[in-house]
């Protein structure tokens, strides 16, 4: 008879971790929480595949406990529901379960005590039942921190999982094993505090032991758990307690299955194809729904992933120069040497789709107008993001690009990643040479999208008399631009004319001066309208001005001018000026707002009453430090994104001249 034991984890001496600093280490990443579960899930399945495999499957299935099997987990499996774990609440009739199974793996073998040392190198079953943020063991291994395990139980309304394994033996053959675990808040019970980690199993010399082979296999028996049997059932099974990450969807619709299968593809598909002359598919997929077999999409025929898979075919096979509208080049850092990984870009046609009235994976959304990204992946072949280049020239014309890192810089792009594995951030890595090749990377990617995009030739063009003549178009707009004798020219400041005793004419406005070279503080929107102080600076032709604001105790974020205004052609190929200014945030979330003002002739005053009918000129685009446009009036930045020059793009008004005011705020 199988009767397990809750066993709740107390402080020691010492002191410990509580279960609420382990969920909250995932952080809270901006995609869909289905999403990051599956990612996180199936790249745990990734990383424990034994080398003497050429693939792994992994089985994706949601059950539903009736009575009689929901009364046995309650009184057998899960009994004692403890202090600050929601789990009596959802042991219930009709309780699902959703369980990741991966076959062609090692399981989770070794020791399981964490305080007993193993004859081999293997500690898989300590690390992920019992140690918190051990690091990698696998090299080219998709994790990094070891706190992935915790988006199984934020996937949980009971914050509960089992753990079914069958791996290798100590003294060889193979065993079979099974736990409970769960992650509640930390409580005090008769004078003693508790972690809130609690595990269910044997009590052995006053530890929580996994149930081993009849009693286990029994176990995920009772649960509804796929079977294991001999070396091909080698693997892992982790099962979810009541689900509770049901994606966004119409009142009364269930789309979790379908955003599974959705989120499966978008994230895995380097390893579920394969490739002709080339590598064979490493991945498999079987997803059911109360037993029924589900379909995933086909990535080479999916209307949005084609491109990146023949990106990725012609990435896997010898450098070729046979197709026009494709370009592989590698990556190169000059400074120090270093190759540090391969680039492939497909160009064709694209046309906007039609999502559905429900969440759909990060990827889906961020290209459903237009596909104009770069998947970024490390040596495990699994997306890291999809990197958002600029807009084409020709509308309905896109591209997709797949950037794989190089063996030996692996480790480097691995340190950037965030706990979720889901970017690239520079700044994660120690200052020196694996940070510069992070950043050398993106700005490389970067430029090659704009290439992809058609802005070179575009830009190229207009130098060379093919589209509007760049030079003469800047000597067209110095009459448009005070103080400016010609492109480039600036006058000084001593022969400028002086305003300081001109009266205002009614309708009009003089603008502060502060000195172009001074950082300006700005505010934060979370003031009250009446104590608002922003920063800002203020871009003219004939140089950039800054209206001062009053200091503030706290460290705001900074703006200045950076250079003359100049004119430029924007994404889309229409002629802007560009006024570039220079932001510090400080560690903080900057929201970025303009206003763009109109000059007298003479540049010295700002015109407030316009004509009936005018449309005042307005913000185009915010151009971030790595190039990349932004077409949006206001913008919000993250921390990591902020430091350094930007520019704000405005379109040319035919005789007009503009004055630009730059405000940055926390957000």
């Amino acid at each position: 008879m199988i009767w397990l034991t809750r066993y709740s984890e107390p402080y020691n001496a010492t002191g410990g971790l509580a279960a609420e600093g382990v969920i909250n280490q995932i952080g809270r990443p901006d995609i869909e929480p289905l999403e990051v579960l599956v990612r996180e899930a199936v790249q745990n399945c990734w990383d424990a595949k034994r080398d003497s495999v050429r693939g792994i499957e992994v089985d994706v299935g949601r059950i539903t406990l009736d009575a009689p099997r929901a009364h046995r987990v309650r009184t057998r499996i899960l009994p004692d529901a403890p202090p600050g774990l929601p789990l009596a609440d959802h042991l219930r009739p009709d309780m699902d379960l959703l369980y990741f199974a991966d076959f062609g793996t090692a399981g989770l073998g070794g020791p399981t005590r964490a305080d007993e040392s193993a004859p081999s190198e293997v500690r898989d079953f300590v690390d992920f039942v019992r140690n918190i943020g051990q690091p990698p063991d696998k090299e080219l291994g998709g994790g990094s921190f070891g706190y992935g395990k915790a988006a199984f139980y934020i996937a949980s309304q009971a914050r509960t999982i089992f753990v079914d394994t069958l791996c290798e033996a100590v003294a060889g053959g193979v065993e079979r094993r099974f736990i409970a675990c769960g992650l509640g808040e930390n409580f005090a019970s008769e004078g003693r505090p508790f972690t809130g980690r609690h595990w269910w199993g044997r009590i052995a010399q006053g530890v929580p032991e996994p149930l081993l082979d009849e009693e286990a296999e029994a176990a995920a028996r009772m649960v509804g758990l796929p079977e294991r049997n001999g070396r091909e059932g080698l693997g892992t099974t982790v099962a979810i307690v009541a689900p509770g990450l049901a994606p966004d969807a119409p009142e009364g619709m269930d789309a979790t299955i379908e955003f599974i299968a959705e989120a499966l593809v978008w994230n895995f598909w380097p390893r579920m194809i394969s490739t002709s002359e080339g590598e064979q598919a490493t991945m498999s997929f079987r997803l059911t729904d109360q037993g029924r077999r589900v379909d995933l999409p086909d990535p080479r025929t999916h209307d949005r992933l084609r491109g990146f898979v023949e990106a990725m075919d012609r990435l896997r096979r010898e450098p070729e120069d046979d197709d026009p509208l494709a370009f592989d080049r590698p990556v190169e850092c000059l400074r120090p040497i270093k190759t540090l990984g391969r680039l492939v870009v497909q160009r064709g046609p694209v046309a906007p789709v039609t999502l559905p009235e429900r969440a759909v994976p990060q990827g889906a959304r961020q290209t459903a107008q237009s596909v104009h990204h770069v998947a970024l992946m490390r040596n495990a072949e699994l997306v890291v993001k999809y990197l958002r280049g600029l807009e084409p020239v020709m509308g309905r014309f896109g591209y997709s690009g797949v950037f794989r890192c190089s063996l030996d810089v692996d480790e480097a792009f691995r340190r950037a990643e965030p706990p979720t594995h889901d970017d690239w951030v520079p700044r994660f890595v120690p200052a020196g040479h694996d940070r510069t090749f992070v950043n050398v990377a993106l700005d490389r990617i970067v430029g090659a999208c704009r290439e992809a995009a058609g802005h070179e030739t575009a830009t190229s063009n207009a130098a060379t008399g093919d589209g509007v003549p760049l030079g003469e178009f800047a000597d067209a707009l110095a009459t448009l631009m005070p103080g400016l004798e010609g492109p480039g020219a600036r006058r000084s400041s001593t022969d400028r004319p002086q305003h300081s005793r001109r009266r205002h004419s009614p309708g009009r406005k003089r603008p502060s001066d502060v000195p172009s070279d001074a950082w300006v503080d700005g505010g934060t929107d979370r003031e009250s309208p009446t104590d608002r102080r922003s920063g800002s600076v203020a871009g003219e032709a004939s140089g950039a001005k800054i209206e001062p604001t009053s200091a503030r105790p706290m460290r705001l974020p900074q703006v200045r001018a950076a250079d003359e205004p100049r004119p430029a052609i924007a994404a889309d190929g229409s002629p802007v000026l560009r006024y570039p200014f220079q932001l510090r945030a400080h560690g903080s979330r900057v929201r970025l707002s303009a206003s763009v003002e109109v000059m007298t002739n003479d540049g010295a005053q700002v015109e407030t009453d316009a004509p009936r009918g005018y449309e005042p000129p307005a913000v185009k685009a915010w151009v971030d430090p790595r190039g990349v446009p932004h077409e949006i009036t206001e913008l919000v930045v993250e921390p990591d994104a902020t430091d350094g020059t930007w520019s704000v793009e405005v379109p040319i008004r035919d005789e007009a001249m503009m004055r630009v005011v730059v405000a940055a705020e926390v957000s």
